[in-house]
C-alpha cells in the first residue's frame, strides 16, 4: 500500500517546503503566505493593529461600494501572484471592477491595483524590501506602508511610472495623499494617529461629502417605506 506524504504540523514564523496546492490544505487560517515553494503561518497581529486595518479598509470598502469601483479585500485573503510565484496576504488591498473575474474561490489571482501593508516589528524588512520588489514586478500600481508601531508615526506611499518603477507619491499643499487607481479618494496621514481612530462615516462626509449625503439619504428613503 503506497502511503500518502504528509506535511509537518504548522509551526509559526517557520518556512516549510510545499506546494501551492499542499499550502492551501495546510494553512486555512490566520495570517500565512507561500513564496518560492514554500509556505509560512505568522503569529498573532496585536488589536491595536487589527483595529487600524479594519479602520482602513472599512474607508475604502465604503468608497469603492459608493461609485462602483471594484472590490476591497483585507484581513486573510490570499492574493497569488504568478510573476516569483508567491502567495501574499497584504494587510489591504483593492481590485478594480474589470479585475473581478479574478476572484477565486480561495485566492485572488494577479496584481491589485493598490496594496497596503502596516509595518509590524517582525515585518519591516519583508514589506519594505522583499514585497516592494515583488509587487513591482507584478505590476501592482500603488503600495502604502503605514508604520504606526508604538513611537512611529511614518508612511510611504509608492506609484508606479510609466517605466513600471514605484516612486514616492508627495501630498498636495493641504498634506494629503491622492490615489489614481482609485479615483477621487484621498487621505490625510493623522488620521492613523488618532485615538481612537476616526469613524469612517465621518471621513467619507469629507471625502465625498455630496455623493455619500445623497446615498444616506437614499438608504433613509428606502428604509422608511420598508
Amino acid at each position: 500500500m503506497v502511503q500518502q506524504a504528509t506535511l509537518p504540523p504548522l509551526v509559526r514564523g517557520e518556512w516549510i517546503p510545499m506546494s501551492w496546492e499542499e499550502f492551501l490544505d495546510w494553512c486555512d487560517e490566520g495570517q500565512s503566505e507561500w513564496v518560492d515553494g514554500k509556505g509560512i503561518a505568522y503569529a498573532s497581529n496585536s488589536t491595536l493593529h487589527g483595529r487600524r486595518v479594519a479602520f482602513l479598509a472599512e474607508l475604502l470598502r465604503l468608497y469603492v461600494r459608493l461609485f462602483d469601483l471594484g472590490e476591497v479585500f483585507s484581513g486573510t485573503t490570499l492574493l497569488r501572484l504568478p510573476t516569483r510565484p508567491s502567495g501574499r496576504m497584504p494587510d489591504i488591498f483593492g481590485i478594480g471592477r474589470d479585475q473581478l473575474d479574478r476572484v477565486q474561490h480561495r485566492w485572488v489571482e494577479g496584481p491589485p491595483l493598490l496594496g497596503i501593508e502596516y509595518l509590524s516589528e517582525d515585518s519591516v524588512q519583508r514589506d519594505l524590501v522583499e514585497k516592494r520588489a515583488e509587487y513591482e514586478r507584478a505590476g501592482m500600481r500603488e503600495y502604502l506602508l503605514i508604520d504606526a508601531r508604538p513611537g512611529r508615526r511614518e508612511f510611504l506611499y509608492l506609484r508606479q511610472d510609466e517605466d513600471g518603477h514605484y516612486q514616492e507619491v508627495a501630498p498636495d499643499a493641504e498634506g494629503r495623499y491622492h490615489s489614481e487607481v482609485i479615483p477621487g479618494f484621498w487621505f490625510d496621514p493623522e488620521w492613523f494617529w488618532q485615538d481612537p481612530l476616526p469613524d469612517p462615516d465621518r471621513l467619507m462626509l469629507r471625502i465625498a461629502p455630496a455623493a455619500y449625503r445623497c446615498y444616506l439619504t437614499q438608504l433613509l428613503e428606502e428604509s422608511s417605506e420598508e
